[in-house]
């Protein structure tokens, strides 16, 4: 536990008096209250987390998120018996599963809404007008794209949920590795993996900001883009106000793990399309890089 304020260590964040009253505790270092959000409705909660209070994430990511792991009792498997890998690797799962159910569920949630918006966003970002007239026979359609709408809509959805869930996994463990191994930060916090997990999760919880659009259309592909770079920049923030390390070290990590997740990505993704075609991923490389620097460029110019 921690003083949400200074982030220094407390001892408790309340006492809970015979009447079943409790009283919040002060913090030795700042003289503030330790957690004023353990009294918070969980709406309120949600606002301050969209609003980007740092008081708000270390609340969950700390506080709340170390009082839930420390109820969870682990279970082991029987240490005799055949295949005992096999049940070593089931328990684990299953361990995993409990410890972090609501998480889960969170992040299957987060997961959904992510595949639906990348497939809206890219299936009108390829039938934008200017992409088929102004650049017609300059730099052409998306060969990738042009291929994976071609398929029934239920390869398309299986393409798109594998770059999802590939593309958050990229980005989670590489924030994860860099900042732990490369900056070493969380030497000596209790459950440091689980903290930036957290942390990244609800960071992510910006990203269905652009189902609004869906609502009321404006400039579709524009203006989701740019809420998505802006849904970006709350892994930032919330890494800033989990970890408290210079913003240096946050946007060196964070420029790493973009210009990674972009090659990675998007070189899975064409081998997948591609199907071993090494003149078609060639090209596909080409054209996605050439594509995406005037698209944006287009974009800016005309809604600027």
């Amino acid at each position: 536990m921690i003083c949400i304020e200074c982030a220094q260590p407390a001892d408790c964040l309340f006492t809970v008096y015979s009447n079943k009253h409790i009283q919040l505790t002060d913090c030795l270092h700042c003289q503030k209250v330790v957690d004023r959000y353990v009294e918070f409705d969980n709406v309120l909660l949600f606002i301050d987390l969209l609003l980007l209070k740092s008081g708000a994430y270390r609340h969950l990511v700390y506080n709340s998120l170390d009082h839930k792991l420390s109820l969870y009792v682990e279970s082991k498997p029987p240490e005799n018996g055949s295949l005992q890998w096999l049940r070593s690797w089931f328990h684990a799962i299953k361990n995993w599963l409990v410890k972090f159910d609501k998480l889960n569920r969170v992040w299957l949630l987060l997961i959904a809404f992510e595949i639906y918006l990348t497939w809206v966003i890219e299936e009108r970002s390829f039938t934008v007008d200017f992409q088929l007239n102004e650049y017609d026979g300059i730099i052409g359609n998306n060969p990738i794209m042009e291929r994976v709408f071609s398929w029934n809509p239920l390869n398309q959805y299986l393409y798109f949920t594998i770059y999802c869930v590939f593309d958050i996994w990229i980005v989670h463990n590489l924030t994860r590795f860099f900042i732990m191994n490369w900056i070493h930060w969380g030497q000596e916090v209790r459950n440091a993996k689980d903290v930036l997990s957290y942390a990244i999760l609800l960071s992510y919880g910006a990203k269905i900001f652009p189902i609004l659009m869906l609502i009321w259309p404006y400039d579709t592909v524009f203006s989701m883009n740019i809420i998505k770079c802006v849904a970006n920049l709350y892994i930032i923030e919330s890494l800033k106000a989990i970890t408290n390390l210079p913003y240096s070290w946050i946007l060196q990590v964070s420029a790493v793990v973009w210009i990674l997740r972009w090659v990675l990505v998007n070189f899975v993704m064409t081998v997948l399309v591609a199907g071993g075609d090494w003149q078609f991923m060639k090209e596909s490389f080409v054209n996605s890089a050439t594509i995406y620097g005037a698209l944006t460029l287009k974009l800016f110019m005309t809604n600027a």
